[in-house]
């Protein structure tokens, strides 16, 4: 397995392990993230996480990883809890790397972005 698939799964575990240090450990310092419409506000990534950690409790099943060396595309199936109610969505997220870290995400849910 190379470097890039071993970031992207460390990435999947430390999310789904609600490990947010070890989730921002990849991060370069000013990484974007965007889900749907939204971009998390610069210098807000630990708040986005911890708040939808505590509230949604979101899991992450990779079905692949397309390595495009610098930019790298994850397929994935996320299952979270919203007000009571199982949901399952299929995404992609599509990060680019810089210096081994991930600088931005984009990330495309089946659907709505909105839990």
């Amino acid at each position: 397995m190379c470097r890039t698939e071993d970031l992207v799964r460390r990435h999947i575990d430390a999310f789904n392990a609600h490990d947010v240090d070890a989730l921002l450990a990849d991060f370069a310092p000013a990484t974007e993230w965007v889900t749907g419409d939204y971009t998390v506000p610069a210098g807000q990534l630990r708040e986005f996480f911890v708040s939808a950690m505590e509230s949604i409790t979101p899991q992450l099943s990779l079905l692949r990883i397309i390595d495009g060396g610098d930019v790298v595309a994850a397929e994935m199936t996320e299952t979270w809890t919203h007000n009571g109610a199982d949901r399952s969505a299929s995404l992609i997220a599509v990060f680019d790397l810089t210096d081994g870290k991930i600088a931005r995400a984009k990330i495309y849910r089946e659907g709505s972005a909105d839990a």
